[in-house]
């Protein structure tokens, strides 16, 4: 075929083209196992303890070119799919029919590729009239196959008669095409880039430390561990003060009070406050109990939305013409106890002002709001008079109970664990009191109970980052570490959703199945495994169970969000809308998700900003090179437009959320039929009036 230095340019594409055709299976293979030899690398590094930010880089760019890997091997199950549906071979390992018909079947995809690099010859044009007028049997026989397309074996030909894949029938606009010589060159050029990498890391790994990781299943605690949280430890005095001064003390006889709680994340606020609402004397005192979680900033109108459906109606309110006057209404005679919970900012501090001027027109002596934060400076707004309650670490004795009860299910040393004191004692002191680092870090402690493991995590260097007397991060992140690799890629993907989300267990399964990160086992759904996985991260304290509603929901700590989204940096990137000329993405994100709950309504003005902020922060990172895209929150018509254009190249998606979209999903993603990768698509089940393309059959990889 001419491949020397003095042939053609044109012999020269044609011999790479047929050595690619004909080497397509054993490229198939290599880019497949060296997957997963990256993969087995990158769980390695997982348990390594690695240093400086180079090594970091290192393995994001390892990490990249291997979701590069998953992207093309992925693309080809979607054409292997057409092939089994259209009884074609175009990406087969080989033609299946013996070895004339798999010469031929090289020889075209070849041709083919050949005659579009030189814009095609006569000889086609004149084979596709001849087929037109003849108008054959699209079966043809063997040797109509071989005298088509290899008059002379010597020779390749411009030609292809194979049907090619499209998304549509109907579609003819987007048209996916399945090109072999450029899969097979494309799965060679990764291959040849990732083994040199994979080696020069391997060599740096080698002389890393291990980091010891839990084997759960040969480690799994003796009882079942508690779903709800122990009993309320040091913090007795404060509840039982707060709460005789809101039932019988100096509260009752006054008007609407406001008592701020604060103290650093992690000691206690919002399950010291949980305790007071589910008293019974509380709940005998206050007709009206109202829990609001208010999380990243406080919304008026939200907030009044919620007490409207937490109220009962009452008589005679019909006649009220909005939301304020019926809250009004229904109060009046009513005393109350609000919880707002977890406030971090007023976007607007009149609003604060208004919500109190609405509630304080209640006629009955004694309603109270309890509001939980972090900020001291939030405590000093909210306060009409009261002194915020402050919340610091618990007293020694008592947080060593607690610590205790989450190790051993018991406040002390079991007898025959007496050798551990020493070195518990010493990782005690580092928890700084704090009841939610006592949860996950005595979780961890309690999956093996030898002293060679309490010293390892007593001598790790997440300590050293420990900063100031409340520093509990550190503690987090140490029990993050010790996960195996499989709940840590599952945790660190629940930072895609809003802090202070209320899960339910399908939300995270169809997000970690729609990624392919769970592990199927033996007569094991995909299902089965990701509630497994979940069922783990409870009892590891990174997520608590909650029924409410009559269903079960799960539910993350504020800091642990913190800690997800410090895990993922590299590759997750949460935005809340309209905050985005402050934000810096990383270029090697591919999971993103959006919360459009602070939007506001679309106006012209505000629109134009939102268009240029977000073109912005797209310049530092590839569109379409996003994996997973997750909206919170609905977006008015006015702008689906804006998002539509900032996300037009997004091809490679495989996890999609869409849930409150008012207008069709073609208007989002314009090239929504494109989406080859798609695995989890979420649009919502309330908007009735949604209609789906029709060829969405064509999602051969759709799962949930």
């Amino acid at each position: 075929m001419g491949g020397g230095q003095g042939a053609s340019p044109r012999c020269r594409r044609r011999a790479g083209a047929w050595a690619a055709t004909k080497n397509f299976g054993t490229n198939v293979e290599a880019l497949g196992t060296e997957l997963l030899l990256v993969k087995a690398m990158l769980e390695q590094a997982a348990h390594k303890e690695l240093r400086g930010p180079a090594m970091e880089m290192l393995l994001q760019k390892l990490q990249e070119s291997a979701q590069n890997a998953e992207d093309l091997l992925d693309e080809l199950d979607y054409f292997r799919i057409h092939d089994q549906l259209h009884g074609t071979c175009d990406a087969a390992h080989k033609h299946g029919k013996g070895c004339v018909r798999n010469l031929a079947f090289n020889a075209r995809h070849t041709a083919k590729v050949v005659g579009k690099l030189v814009n095609g010859c006569a000889w086609q044009c004149a084979k596709r009239r001849q087929r037109s007028h003849n108008n054959s049997s699209s079966t043809p026989n063997a040797n109509q196959d071989i005298s088509g397309c290899v008059p002379k074996l010597s020779k390749l030909l411009p030609c292809s008669s194979s049907p090619h894949p499209h998304v549509g029938d109907d579609d003819r606009g987007n048209e996916l095409e399945f090109n072999r010589v450029d899969f097979s060159q494309r799965m060679k050029d990764i291959v040849d880039k990732l083994q040199p990498m994979r080696n020069e890391v391997n060599k740096i790994l080698q002389s890393c430390g291990a980091r010891i990781v839990l084997d759960i299943a040969q480690h799994r605690p003796t009882t079942t561990p508690q779903s709800a949280e122990p009993k309320l430890y040091g913090r007795d005095r404060a509840m039982t003060s707060i709460i005789h001064d809101i039932t019988k003390g100096q509260y009752c006889d006054k008007g609407l009070t406001v008592l701020p709680v604060v103290g650093p994340g992690g000691m206690g606020k919002t399950t010291l406050i949980q305790h007071i609402y589910n008293n019974q004397q509380v709940h005998n005192h206050f007709p009206v109990r109202i829990w609001i979680c208010v999380s990243f900033s406080f919304n008026l109108d939200k907030v009044l939305e919620q007490i409207k459906r937490d109220t009962l109606p009452v008589e005679g309110e019909n006649g009220c013409s909005t939301t304020q006057e019926l809250i009004e209404h229904r109060l009046r005679h009513k005393r109350f106890l609000l919880v707002l919970d977890d406030i971090w900012q007023f976007t607007d501090v009149d609003d604060w002002k208004k919500l109190l001027l609405i509630l304080g027109k209640s006629q009955e002596k004694g309603s109270m709001i309890l509001v939980t934060t972090r900020q001291k400076e939030i405590a000093d707004q909210v306060k009409k008079a009261e002194e915020p309650k402050e919340l610091n670490g618990l007293e020694l004795g008592e947080f060593r109970k607690l610590f205790l009860v989450y190790v051993f299910d018991a406040e002390q040393y079991p007898r025959d664990k007496l050798h551990l004191l020493g070195t518990g004692d010493e990782i005690i002191g580092k928890l700084k009191g704090s009841p939610l680092a006592a949860k996950t870090v005595g979780r961890l402690l309690s999956k093996d109970l030898s002293l060679p493991h309490w010293r390892r995590v007593l001598r790790s260097k997440e300590w050293a980052k420990q900063t100031g007397d409340n520093g509990i991060m550190p503690a987090l992140k140490l029990s993050y570490d010790f996960l195996p690799f499989h709940l840590q890629q599952c945790f660190s993907y629940s930072a895609l959703f809003p802090e202070d989300y209320r899960f339910r267990s399908y939300e995270l399964i169809s997000l970690w199945i729609g990624l392919d990160i769970l592990i199927l086992g033996q007569n094991q759904t995909l299902e089965d495994i990701g509630l497994r996985n979940l069922k783990e991260l409870v009892i590891h304290g990174f997520f608590r169970e909650e029924e409410n509603y009559g269903g079960m929901y799960y539910v993350m700590h504020d800091l642990l969000h913190e800690l997800a989204l410090k895990v993922a940096a590299h590759d997750c990137f949460s935005l809340r809308l309209p905050s985005v000329g402050s934000v810096e993405i990383q270029p090697t994100t591919h999971h993103l998700s959006i919360s459009t709950e602070d939007l506001g309504e679309y106006h012209a003005v505000f629109g134009e900003k939102l268009k240029s902020d977000l073109e912005e922060l797209k310049t530092g990172f590839k569109v379409r090179d996003l994996q997973t895209l997750m909206l919170f929150g609905k977006v008015d018509e006015g702008f689906v437009k804006i998002f539509g254009d900032f996300f037009g190249e997004a091809n490679a998606l495989r996890v999609l959320r869409l849930p409150s979209l008012v207008c069709p999903v073609e208007s989002m993603l314009h090239n929504f039929s494109g989406l080859v990768h798609l695995r989890c698509l979420w649009l919502g089940t309330w908007n009735r009036d949604m209609h789906l393309p029709p060829n969405i059959s064509k999602f051969y990889s759709l799962r949930s």
